[in-house]
């Protein structure tokens, strides 16, 4: 897994390619604590699942944890997710409901 983290205008996007599992999700919760730390509410924290190919349990807690972490701070956090194996995953969660997905980091940082 790999997580690059910049900045389009005020949002901070998490940009993350390959897999989440039990192995790299505290990697990606360590770089969603470095996205909170560069935000600018209400600037949101754009995770971007574009390019992940699998997405398990421990990566849905972690992204359950920023969310929180997100509203506590008063920083909207929005997905970017497109391939069925993460969409799959979010919707077998429930999380579809919770976490606002979108198809482009642009719609999720426009919206």
């Amino acid at each position: 897994m790999h997580v690059h983290l910049r900045l389009e205008g005020l949002a901070v996007v998490l940009h993350t390619a390959g897999e989440i599992d039990m192995s790299t999700a505290p990697v990606l919760a360590a770089e969603f604590a470095s996205a909170l730390e560069s935000a600018t509410a209400p600037a949101p924290v754009v995770a971007d699942l574009s390019d992940v190919t699998f997405l398990s349990s421990a990566g849905l807690a972690v992204l359950l944890t920023a969310r929180e972490q997100c509203f506590t701070g008063g920083t909207p956090l929005r997905v970017v997710a497109t391939g069925r194996p993460v969409l799959r995953s979010l919707e077998v969660a429930g999380l579809l409901e919770l976490l606002p997905v979108y198809s482009t980091v642009s719609a999720a940082i426009s919206a």
